[in-house]
């Protein structure tokens, strides 16, 4: 063999050895960011970078992107004339309760209506996120949003990663499972790679139950917050999260008739069905 076509073997075989160690790695890994973010239909953004906008919110206070530089961004694209927009609304609220001040913030742009019209709104169905209005719909144009709702996550440093267009129910277990696994992978290491573990820690029971007599379904993790559901004594419900904090737990939940609360830990019991 000539020296020449030596070391177009060596450089051959250099490169299989390389492709090959990045395809174990990420076999292990869990699977590849896009995959994690697929996994929820989200889909790669046109352009990686995020453009950034300063507006006026609903209570008149001024918000701008670069401001939550360093967290997690969901940002959504929203009116109140819209239905899956409405739809969606709720499962929103419950994501920004489930992981608000951990690295994670949801910011609702609403297309081109007046603050008293939105603030109405947020106030009668208990939306507490930060609502900016884009007036003059220059931020809708910014990211291309030719119909809504849409919405985009954007990363610490500005990135948006992954866009999904329509509605999506924010509090299934699976978009909660890929936000927890996305904050603590950014708490510790500061950034997020290209791949990402997805299992769980601790598996959440497939169904609950009140233990005794009849619960009632909270907005928010604490028994005093408003009620959203009445839980019958035997009724099943599903668990789509978990939040622990002041040495009790509590799980987010769906009612059959499709409702979404929290329950204590404390008051129901995993459903073991036959």
């Amino acid at each position: 063999m000539n020296t020449k076509s030596g070391w177009l073997w060596q450089v051959i075989v250099a490169m299989v050895i390389a492709w090959a160690a990045e395809s174990l790695a990420q076999s292990k890994s869990g699977g590849s960011l896009g995959d994690v973010l697929k996994s929820i239909g989200m889909t790669k953004p046109a352009s990686a970078k995020a453009p950034d906008f300063t507006l006026r919110d609903a209570g008149g206070g001024a918000v701008s992107l670069s401001g939550y530089r360093g967290n997690w961004v969901l940002l959504n694209f929203w009116a109140t004339w819209c239905v899956p927009c409405r739809e969606e609304m709720p499962s929103m609220e419950l994501l920004s309760r489930n992981f608000g001040g951990q690295g994670f913030t949801i910011l609702a742009v609403n297309q081109k209506e007046n603050a008293a019209q939105v603030m109405k709104y947020m106030k009668t169905h208990g939306l507490n996120f930060s609502a900016p209005l884009d007036m003059d719909g220059r931020v809708h144009a910014a990211y291309r949003v030719d119909g809504i709702p849409v919405s985009y996550l954007i990363d610490g440093g500005g990135n948006a990663i992954g866009m999904k267009s329509g509605a999506r129910d924010w509090a299934s277990h699976d978009v909660v499972e890929v936000i927890r696994k996305l904050i603590g992978a950014t708490a510790s290491s500061g950034t997020v790679g290209g791949s990402l573990e997805l299992e769980p820690t601790t598996p959440l029971p497939s169904a609950l139950r009140a233990k005794g007599s009849a619960l009632l379904v909270r907005a928010q993790q604490d028994p005093f917050s408003e009620v959203v559901a009445k839980l019958p004594a035997g009724e099943e419900v599903a668990p789509i999260g978990k939040a622990s904090g002041a040495g009790e737990f509590w799980y987010m939940v769906r009612t059959k008739s499709g409702a979404i609360g929290w329950l204590r830990g404390a008051e129901v019991e995993e459903s073991k069905r036959q």
